[in-house]
């Protein structure tokens, strides 16, 4: 299931030095706020490394597939009214593959910082 234009949007793209950063906007109204957790809703680490792989998707106009994550530290929750910003740094495409190092940060807080690898689907 994609969550862009649905779980959440882009609002910017911006070159940043050995990479680019996307501020988002998360849907507050969305179903997975209703159960994760009710009251006290929280962005599931699930979705944000999916977000991540769609902005990727996106930018790179690529089809990609998670194929390991390493290094993730979850450091504070990201609450559905947050506009996280993804920053994508030491991006690299070779042999058919993509590894990059992410940080999900808004301002001085950082949410999660992880790298990934994927394939690139022809």
């Amino acid at each position: 299931m994609k969550l862009i234009n649905d779980f959440f949007h882009i609002i910017s793209t911006e070159t940043v030095d050995g990479g680019f950063r996307c501020r988002t906007r998360l849907n507050a109204g969305h179903d997975y706020y209703r159960v994760h957790f009710p009251g006290n809703p929280v962005t599931p680490g699930v979705c944000l490394l999916q977000m991540a792989t769609e902005i990727l998707s996106q930018e790179y106009n690529k089809k990609l597939i998670f194929r390991k994550g390493s290094n993730i530290k979850f450091k504070n929750l990201v609450a559905p009214n947050e506009e996280p910003e993804f920053v994508f740094t030491k991006t690299k495409f070779a042999d058919g593959s993509l590894s990059t190092s992410v940080s999900v940060e808004r301002g001085e807080t950082q949410f999660v910082k992880m790298s990934l690898q994927y394939s690139v689907a022809d």
